[in-house]
């Protein structure tokens, strides 16, 4: 086991943003809402789960395989897992006064050398906090590090020193600290390690005045505003710090509940929880000293500090007035590399002849080059994902908590249908259209997988995890196992005629409709690095003027104007032999990239984009090659007479029109 070196304080954890109302929404740099907890990702929260003597364990592993411990990634501490065995020196259920927690149960656990080590001890209340995720609560902890986890108070090493004998504590049903009589018996976590032994201690040589009306933490890396701000609502406190300007910097905001409670003065110097000498608190009296933070509770609340008494375990209405401090990063986190849609590959590995003989990929200049199975530019590529989003091996089950699929090139996040009949999301269940709708709801209600932003797919986005391979079900069986050989509904309505619904036939691969009163199965989403993309009202192509048209939204550049009709082996050499607009590296679309040219808003009565593909062919067939073969000899292609994609041709006899196209990368 490798400790992380370099202590990075933690964010708050899973936080999602709220409107006024409470109602979860996504927030936007310059909207009325911006700076609340849920905009910021600074040092998500991450962990890795040791086995014995530090041992490195796949992020599924449970007790039975040997998770003994857990390492923060940010802040280098080790926690110990709590055992699910009575009568075992560390049992989940054990209870202990302070004084036995701290003497004899930690004692007790470094003679045994639990998991190979013998400096365990009671965490600072600072340190105790890092673990908690204020996006979950009873437990307000991420269970699949720290199974076992009561809804109920675990000690801390520090003594509450404005009233003595009582203990601070941490309630880990909700994440609030409290304070509690040493006799009492609670519960205690302990942990070893730590990138910063300093982090929790209250020692105020940690910080450095500015001079400019700021004070700088050396341990946290947070810039803190020296001075106070007269009380207002928590949304005019928002607006305030996002529009700070001090000390030269513009990326002030509010701090939430952990960032907030570092500058608690623990040792109550003097009667104060603050540190006098770097936070003044000038014209301040108690006993109305809540500080707010940014990080919500329940959506319509908000989590605040109360100064006068060094509780944090209060939650208030946003429209209170109370009083607030501005932070700032001192070191900016390295900019997250921008994640870009990219359109998938069909999945077809292998090449054929027109005569249907499999052949070794053909390279450039070669026969039969130029079809589907001869390019490799956005491979499929799919990750297994537990509850939260949280990465799992390939290897994982249903059983080991797998529960959606992310593709790695769109950024949509699908669902992993159940195998227990009375699970919301039973893989064998079907809908109606409409009642797919509701489906939905009922997922987001039961916050599958920890989310409830699901929705039924667009039909083009269903079209993305289709496997164009030849195997039945068409879709990858590593990721998709519970995909069956049949319709699944999309969102989109046949404009023209709207008792059809569109959908994907998983036995084949290809978009076709259903009468909505129809049963099928449906797969939700949700995600996606691109939320334009297969949106009927949101098509954006761009005419360059050039003979070629852009599709913005798949980054997928098409040859305007109409070409001769060919036969599958002439079109793709048609497409290498092309120079148009100065590019070469033209070629005959697969399969799916010629589907996404569909335009399902049935505009000016057809299915294709009449303003920027006016010359597209819907007689007498409307049928385009694509460069994918169905079948050994057919060659897959779309119908833009009926808006279909479930059509193939005879490579060899067939001559039909085709569109070529290139990739913008």
């Amino acid at each position: 086991m490798k400790e992380s070196k370099v202590f990075r304080m933690p964010d708050a954890g899973a936080i999602k943003c709220f409107d006024k109302q409470g109602l979860e929404i996504e927030v936007k740099p310059g909207d009325e809402l911006w700076g609340q907890n849920g905009c910021f990702t600074v040092n998500p929260m991450s962990f890795t789960k040791l086995g014995k003597a530090g041992k490195v364990l796949e992020d599924a592993a449970e007790w039975k395989d040997g998770l003994r411990c857990v390492l923060d990634n940010n802040t280098g501490l080790v926690w110990e897992v709590k055992s699910p065995k009575k009568g075992d020196v560390n049992y989940t259920a054990d209870r202990y006064s302070w004084k036995k927690a701290g003497d004899a149960y930690i004692k007790k656990l470094n003679k045994a050398k639990y998991s190979g080590f013998s400096d365990w001890r009671m965490p600072n209340k600072d340190e105790l906090r890092t673990i908690l995720d204020y996006g979950r609560t009873n437990p307000a902890v991420d269970l699949n590090y720290f199974p076992n986890t009561q809804s109920d108070l675990y000690w801390t090493a520090n003594p509450y020193n404005m009233q003595k004998p009582f203990i601070w504590g941490l309630f880990f049903g909700l994440g609030s600290g409290i304070c509690y009589t040493p006799s009492s018996e609670r519960f205690v976590r302990a942990v070893r390690g730590g990138a910063n032994r300093k982090y929790g201690v209250a020692d105020p040589s940690r910080f450095k005045d500015n001079g400019d009306g700021t004070i700088t933490d050396g341990i946290t890396g947070l810039m803190w505003q020296k001075g106070e701000n007269e009380r207002m609502d928590w949304y005019a406190a928002l607006k305030v710090c996002r529009e700070m300007r001090l000390a030269g910097h513009d990326d002030w905001r509010m701090p939430n509940l952990k960032e907030l409670n570092t500058i608690l003065n623990l040792d109550y110097t003097n009667g104060w929880w603050y540190f006098k000498d770097f936070f003044p608190a000038d014209g301040l009296k108690p006993p109305l000293l809540h500080y707010f933070s940014s990080t919500p509770y329940e959506g319509i609340y908000v989590w605040v500090t109360n100064f006068c008494f060094g509780y944090d375990g209060y939650y208030a209405s946003k429209n209170a007035k109370l009083l607030f401090r501005a932070v700032r990063n001192v070191n900016k986190p390295a900019a997250a590399q921008e994640v870009k849609f990219k359109f998938p590959d069909s999945g077809q590995k292998r090449c054929y002849t027109e005569n249907g003989d499999i052949i070794k990929a053909p390279k450039p200049g070669e026969r039969y080059f130029g079809q589907d199975g001869s390019y490799s530019i956005y491979p499929l590529s799919f990750s297994k994902l537990g509850t939260e989003g949280r990465l799992l091996s390939d290897k994982a089950t249903w059983e080991k908590g797998w529960r959606m699929v992310k593709d790695n090139n769109t950024g949509l996040i699908w669902e992993v249908k159940s195998p227990a009949a009375h699970d919301v999301n039973f893989g064998g269940d079907s809908y109606t259209w409409e009642d797919a709708f509701t489906y939905v709801k009922e997922l987001n209600k039961k916050n599958f997988g920890g989310f409830r932003d699901w929705r039924l797919p667009s039909r083009e986005e269903l079209r993305m995890i289709v496997d164009y391979n030849g195997q039945i079900p068409a879709c990858d069986p590593k990721f998709f196992l519970d995909c069956l050989p049949a319709f699944y509904w999309s969102k989109d309505s046949d404009v023209k005629e709207p008792i059809f619904g569109w959908g994907v036939y998983f036995a084949y691969g290809c978009a076709i409709c259903y009468l909505k009163t129809s049963y099928y199965p449906v797969r939700a989403v949700r995600g996606g690095y691109s939320r334009r993309f297969g949106i009927i009202n949101a098509y954006d192509f761009k005419d360059n003027g050039d003979g070629t048209v852009t599709d913005l939204n798949s980054n997928l550049m098409w040859k305007k104007d109409e070409g001769p009709e060919l036969n599958w082996e002439e079109a793709m050499k048609f497409c290498q032999d092309m120079e148009l607009a100065g590019y070469k590296d033209w070629r005959l679309p697969t399969i799916r990239e010629i589907g996404s040219l569909m335009d399902l808003s049935f505009k000016d009565g057809c299915w294709f984009h009449k303003n920027y593909f006016p010359g597209t062919k819907t007689a007498p067939l409307g049928f385009y090659w694509s460069s994918t073969t169905y079948g050994d000899t057919f060659g897959w292609g779309v119908n833009f007479q009926f808006g279909y994609d479930g059509y193939y041709a005879g490579k060899k006899e067939g001559k039909y029109p085709f569109r070529p196209v290139r990739t913008i990368r």
